[in-house]
């Protein structure tokens, strides 16, 4: 991997008031982390350093850094970038310094190449589960992003971890089984079958229970005809 240049200064005053004139000046204030010394406050210009980042999330940055003690150069890496939420401005940015001659730990993007023949001949779905892979490498060997062709993935196919190529000295350390893609059925619609409601009765204004019929009165013996 190519490395591009970045210049900044060191910070000698921090707080919240001092970031805000900076950035009122179009400066942003940043942390180099990971030297010898202490974590060290500077201020880059944000234009310059999205130019920087163009090369993509982990470009090797040569920052060169004037300071009151005089300059220094140091090979660092992005390690955070926070944005203002509502125009994507940069507002403030962490670097982490590394040695060329250490293996370091970083994401690199996966980055999906050719058409599914699941989806593009029988309605599939593709789906990423895994957008980001963590590897271990020399700082020279991160690879900008790792391809994953997926054209010959059919419905019910899918690609894990384990078959991924990558360049020669760099480590995988996600699990191998993970999967990174997939192609699904489309989810087949379920049409509920209409039930049929029977109609109410209708409601008889006035209707009152009927009344029981009344018993009979039991009818009276005859009296016996007298005997003459």
């Amino acid at each position: 991997m190519a490395t591009v240049d970045l210049k900044g200064t060191v910070r000698t005053v921090v707080g919240k008031a001092e970031a805000k004139r900076l950035r009122r000046a179009r400066r942003i204030p940043g942390v180099v982390y990971g030297g010898p010394r202490d974590p060290v406050p500077v201020v880059v210009n944000p234009q310059e350093l999205l130019s920087a980042l163009g090369g993509g999330e982990n470009v090797l940055i040569n920052l060169s850094l004037d300071g009151a003690d005089g300059s220094r150069t140091s090979v660092v890496i992005l390690k955070e970038l926070q944005l203002d939420p509502v125009k994507g401005r940069p507002l403030h940015a962490d670097f982490q310094e590394i040695s060329m001659e250490r293996k370091i730990r970083v994401e690199v993007p996966l980055i999906l190449t050719g058409e599914s023949v699941g989806v593009k001949s029988k309605g599939g779905i593709l789906e990423q589960p895994l957008r980001q892979l963590f590897v271990e490498c020399l700082p020279l060997n991160i690879p900008e992003r790792i391809p994953v062709d997926v054209s010959g993935l059919d419905v019910g196919d899918a690609v894990h971890v384990r078959d991924l190529t990558v360049g020669e000295g760099i480590r995988i350390l996600e699990d191998s089984g993970r999967v990174v893609v997939s192609v699904v059925a489309p989810a087949a619609e379920e049409v509920a079958a209409p039930v049929e409601e029977k109609p109410a009765e209708p409601e008889v204004v006035g209707k009152r229970e009927k009344p029981e019929a009344e018993a009979e009165p039991e009818a009276k013996p005859k009296a016996e005809a007298k005997t003459k």
